[in-house]
């Protein structure tokens, strides 16, 4: 239904009523307000057309490392990484609407707010100003004759009452024997008189209503013509909200966007490039069955020596006897199975150079160190407190040990290591050194083993050998 199908009946709202007019001059100043409301709006939609570009930016960014640092490889890595692209540029076709609203929409409605409508130092707008003062003013003389039938109104009304009320007095008396006829008489008098004044209360209102109706006309073409004016400039207001509207249509509506276009056409080209069977072959090519392989083949023995590296203040000996010489190296202490795996690979190797007496179960020494195979000189011999310098140091922790009992078992991975099972027993000879390595004895044989493959034997103390 429309505006003129509804029917408006007369009622104190009229338009024509004194200062109705007030809510058409509101509806001026309330258009510089929407204007602001309007301005509001698009800067909104900006803000966010801005930040979705910022988020699908840095959304392609973030997949894109990681596609880059990912599993993914092939035409297929390439593939995700060109599609994420797509985020990318439509971030760039947002921040175009984005200045779009702000550097169009935004500043045509703020340079045709600005030419409509002039703001004045107490508030609101200089227009609608103009408006008010021209509807009172036109308003005005119809308001004074409007204002002079209700007083006469007023007078009339008030004169048929107390006409009325005159009349029922002497009515009353007349039927009161107390009344006398002097008091009858003057309530006769009065009605008479009440009857008087509704009569001229009552031309006078006539005559009001006369001027006021005579004078309706001019009113009334002087208000339609204030009226007309408030209409004209009401719908250059909304034939401009309606080009807003229009433009920020054109502004949001990507549908004839020749980029978008081109953005997904390249997106579905991507996608026709992925190529599953490239990317197995280049699979089998780096990582799988068609690698190159060097297959294992015969090769002739070769002598291989152990590099030994010797610390500063670790002392190394030669223990003469029968049998073939014995690298002890030292190793630092850690994880059981990582330290005897790692021993080989350690830069830091402290190495004594002992020959061995391999003499059924005697573990001793010989009591003369052989000085003609000591490469470091003599007095590197001497040791501190615990090392060997002549025959009478028999009791030292060279000649004695200790019982100790395997906690794993141990394979030895050079000729100079001792290996064991768990749960056997045999004697330490010398203490760990820094890198974690005791010497000691078993079944005859002195050798390495690492330190925390094993544990004293609490209560027994030291063993002579």
């Amino acid at each position: 239904m429309s505006l003129q199908d509804d029917v408006i009946l007369p009622n104190s709202d009229s338009f024509w009523e004194v200062d109705s007019f007030k809510l058409t001059v509101k509806r001026s100043e309330d258009g510089l307000q929407m204007c602001n409301e309007i301005m509001k709006l698009i800067q909104e939609r900006a803000d966010i057309e801005k930040e979705y570009a910022k988020r699908l930016k840095a959304w392609a960014k973030k997949w894109n490392d990681s596609f880059e640092k990912g599993p993914e490889y092939g035409t297929n890595k390439s593939t995700w990484k060109k599609a994420l692209d797509e985020a990318d540029r439509m971030g760039d076709v947002h921040l175009s609407i984005k200045d779009h609203l702000v550097n169009d929409v935004q500043a045509e409605i703020k340079e045709w707010r600005n030419d409509n409508y002039k703001k004045q130092m107490v508030g609101g707008c200089k227009e609608a100003k103009v408006f008010e003062d021209e509807f009172k003013k036109a308003q005005k003389p119809w308001s004074k004759r409007l204002g002079k039938v209700v007083k006469c109104k007023k007078d009339y009304h008030l004169a048929c009452k107390l006409e009325k009320t005159a009349a029922n007095q002497e009515n009353n008396a007349r039927n009161s024997p107390e009344v006398s006829a002097d008091q009858l008489k003057k309530f006769h008098e009065r009605v008479e008189k009440c009857r008087k004044d509704v009569e001229v209360s009552k031309v006078k209102y006539e005559q009001a209503l006369l001027e006021l109706n005579a004078y309706n006309a001019k009113y009334v073409e002087d208000m339609t013509e204030v009226y007309n004016r408030t209409q004209e400039f009401e719908e250059k207001r909304l034939k401009f909200f309606k080009k807003v509207l229009y433009d920020l249509h054109s502004c949001l509506d990507q549908t004839q966007n020749r980029s978008i276009s081109e953005i997904y056409g390249q997106f579905k080209q991507h996608i026709s490039e992925l190529e599953p069977g490239e990317d197995l072959k280049w699979w089998s090519l780096h990582h799988g069955v068609d690698m190159p392989m060097a297959w294992p083949a015969f090769e002739e023995y070769s002598t291989e020596f152990h590099t030994i590296s010797r610390k500063e203040k670790v002392k190394s000996a030669y223990i003469s006897g029968i049998g073939d010489g014995v690298t002890l190296t030292a190793v630092q202490k850690s994880d059981p199975v990582a330290t005897a795996n790692s021993r080989t690979q350690s830069s830091a190797v402290d190495t004594a150079t002992l020959t061995l007496s391999e003499r059924g179960n005697d573990c001793r020494p010989t009591s003369a160190l052989v000085k003609s195979q000591n490469p470091f000189g003599e007095d590197e011999w001497e040791y501190d407190n615990s090392g060997m310098q002549d025959d009478s140091h028999t009791n030292s922790a060279s000649s004695s040990g200790v019982k100790v009992k395997a906690l794993f078992s141990y394979e030895g991975q050079e000729s100079d290591e001792l290996s064991f099972q768990a749960g056997d027993v045999f004697v330490k000879m010398r203490d760990r050194d820094d890198q974690g390595w005791c010497t000691g004895c078993k079944d005859g044989r002195i050798g390495l083993y690492p330190d925390n493959y094993v544990q004293v034997i609490g209560g027994e103390g030291r063993e002579k050998l």
